[in-house]
């Protein structure tokens, strides 16, 4: 796993995180955006600029750093290209369900195998923000994360959303602001609540003080908020509130995302109060009855890396690859002596 520490201002950031890009090669994906793209991009340019000025800074300083195009660099950072692809399950249980009385966040992320080796672990020190541990691929956006003022996030794709991109801020680039700008469940609430969103999404936030949020996106339909401070909410790929629901597609072959939702449901009804972070990580890497995935049957992707942590104590443990073949490790905010 790639790891970069980055402090400083978003345009110091940007440089140092471009030096790294270019250094790796890791710009080889980068291609021109049509016409009808870079109308898109730049509209969602604009409401980046009033929703995450910071951001922008970076990828300006990225771009120079690679000797490329602003334009190509925004292009292939702030919108995706969405296909239909199931990826990903989240969940947090609230302190006081847990075992220690800390709030437990357990995160899977499903993709290609072939990307393992992009995985980045991004420390994140901006100068006038929040210091953060998070996830990510080739790009500057954040896919989760856990922040020093206890707050963590990771989301969940929506694949079958029956609506339409918008202009608005990529999934990743709202949980990358949200790890680097608000302390807390409500404040991050709130910023999701307030911005445009260009993809549908479900987030799962969590906090140290127990509160956790399960808040689902669509961009031609809003917002929809669950909290709980004495529970379990989880993300998984389709829309689980009733407002959001009528707005997903899913196929006849979808059973397996309310599958994981069921097992989730299952697991947290039979340990509930006694859940600590082995109890976690066991549940995270089991293939037959947890959210570890295997891709089975007939789906392209699966785990390619997971991390849980208990809220508050400003470290996690994350396995690369698939979590039921590989051990955890700590990772904490700071790099210690045996992390690289």
């Amino acid at each position: 796993m790639q790891e970069i520490p980055l402090a400083g201002t978003h345009e110091e950031m940007g440089r140092a995180y471009g030096e790294f890009v270019a250094e790796r090669k890791l710009n080889w994906w980068w291609q021109k955006p049509s016409e009808a793209k870079l109308a898109f991009v730049k509209a969602c340019e604009e409401t980046i600029a009033e929703h995450a000025p910071g951001f922008l800074d970076e990828l300006r300083a990225l771009a120079e750093a690679n000797d490329a195009d602003y334009y190509v660099v925004l292009s292939n950072m702030i919108v995706s290209d969405w296909v239909e692809f199931p990826a990903c399950n989240v969940l947090a249980v609230s302190g006081s369900q847990t075992a220690s009385g800390r709030t437990i966040f357990v995160r899977n992320h499903d993709w290609e195998d072939e990307d393992i080796e992009y995985v980045t672990c991004f420390r994140t020190a901006p100068s006038d923000g929040i210091r953060s541990i998070g996830f990510g691929f080739a790009d500057p956006g954040r896919y989760d994360g856990l922040n020093e003022a206890g707050l963590a996030i990771g989301g969940s794709s929506i694949p079958f959303y029956t609506g339409k991109m918008k202009p608005g801020l990529r999934a990743s680039v709202v949980s990358r602001w949200v790890l680097d700008t608000c302390l807390d469940v409500m404040a991050a609430v709130e910023y999701i609540k307030r911005v445009p969103h260009m993809e549908p999404n479900a987030w799962m936030l969590a906090d140290k003080s127990g509160l956790v949020a399960r808040v689902e996106v669509a961009p031609e339909e809003g917002v929809d908020v669950a909290l709980t401070v004495d529970g379990m909410l989880a993300t998984v790929n389709v829309f689980q509130s009733e407002a959001m629901s009528p707005y997903d597609r899913v196929p006849d072959g979808g059973n397996r995302f309310y599958d994981f939702q069921r097992r989730i449901e299952a697991w947290y009804d039979a340990n509930q109060g006694t859940i600590d972070l082995d109890k976690a990580i066991a549940f995270a890497s089991d293939h037959d009855a947890g959210i570890c995935n295997h891709g089975e049957p007939n789906v392209w992707c699966g785990t390619i890396y997971s991390w849980a942590g208990e809220l508050g104590t400003d470290e996690i443990y994350m396995a690369l690859g698939r979590p039921c073949e590989n051990e955890y490790r700590r990772l904490g905010l700071e790099a210690t002596s045996g992390e690289s």
